[in-house]
């Protein structure tokens, strides 16, 4: 799927802290607070920043809750939690996973393509040919919604999150520090000698990051934009404390940008082309051939050398992550899934 390169979106993320927000570097110090920011070397000083694997692991966690909530049964995302071992049993001499959805994407294509499986159970050692059909294909096809977008450790995802910077000059570390202490299950008070202190970045402080999403099904850009609507409703929080009233933000998006390579004047420019557009109906990878978004309105236009750009702004960027969004439920709910995995092939060896 990525040896060819047919659309593209980005546009860039602003984050406003409503509170203060501790993402801890995991480095103790010696002097100072108990718990510091993350840091990185960047202008010639050290400055405070949002990893981009951590927002992009928060998005990942809210679009999952997203995803069980609008589809609870039969779930439609997989647990990353819950392995292969752990659901599959015996029966009539086959081995058999009535959960095989709930199984977490990863471990279903390592394990399909390994050769043992150990049962949980009651340790006997499946032993099976590996499955050569294992293809890109049939891993994209058979992924979650959620592992589709983000990927997974078999499958490497859609979108990429870059970090997030300061994006005024002011001090490189708009921080404070604030106490803490902890309680006394038995009393309800403070116990004694749990004080400690923690440095937080202060709030309103605005970062800024790159998303790049490409190769995409018009539901994933929907995906996408639900979860940042979230954030820009102050949904979303991150960072540690969450529970103690840390992590509160908002976002925000300026405009958005949607490429295409090798694309004439075919489309029409009140349309944005999904990834299932381009494949056709003799796609491999399980999309629609109708993957397109119908807009009300002409988008924004140019050519830059071989690519064609749609640009979204105002009014046109909320009729596109309207129509994504209802693209994405729509999808949800018509998704396919196999309730009850069997599989062939298997030598039982005590």
């Amino acid at each position: 799927m990525l040896k060819r390169l047919y659309n593209e979106a980005r546009f860039a993320l602003t984050i406003t802290t409503k509170g203060p927000v501790l993402i801890r570097s995991g480095h103790p110090t010696l002097t100072g607070p108990d718990m510091t920011p993350v840091l990185t070397y960047r202008n010639n000083d050290w400055q405070v920043y949002l990893p981009g694997s951590s927002l992009k692991g928060v998005m990942r966690s809210h679009l999952e809750k997203v995803c069980r909530t609008l589809r609870p049964y039969p779930p439609v995302v997989c647990n990353p939690f819950t392995m292969l071992q752990e659901k599959a049993y015996v029966e009539q001499g086959r081995l058999v996973c009535p959960e095989y959805a709930d199984v977490f994407c990863g471990d279903k294509f390592e394990r399909r393509s390994k050769e043992t499986l150990r049962l949980k159970s009651n340790r006997d050692e499946w032993k099976h040919i590996p499955d050569n059909n294992l293809t890109p294909e049939v891993v994209y096809t058979d992924s979650c919604p959620i592992c589709r977008l983000f990927g997974s450790t078999e499958f490497i995802g859609r979108v990429s999150i870059n970090d997030a910077y300061l994006m005024s000059d002011i001090r490189p570390r708009p921080t404070e520090t604030r106490d803490g202490v902890g309680i006394n299950r038995h009393t309800g008070g403070s116990s004694h000698g749990a004080l400690f202190n923690l440095e937080a970045v202060s709030s309103n402080v605005a970062f800024c990051t790159d998303i790049h999403l490409r190769n995409f099904e018009c539901w994933q850009l929907g995906m996408l934009l639900l979860v940042v609507q979230d954030m820009a409703d102050g949904l979303v929080r991150i960072g540690s404390g969450r529970s103690r009233g840390m992590g509160s933000i908002t976002a925000s998006i300026g405009e958005l940008t949607i490429s295409y390579i090798g694309l004439a004047d075919e489309k029409p420019t009140n349309e944005v082309w999904g990834l299932g557009k381009f494949l056709g109906p003799d796609s491999a990878y399980g999309t629609q051939p109708d993957d397109r978004l119908l807009l009300g309105t002409s988008s924004n236009e140019q050519y830059i050398g071989i690519r064609r750009l749609s640009v979204f702004a105002d009014a046109a960027l909320s009729e596109l992550s309207s129509q994504a969004t209802r693209s994405f439920i729509t999808r949800l709910h018509d998704w396919q899934i196999p309730e009850r995995m069997t599989f062939a092939g298997l030598q039982f060896n005590r």
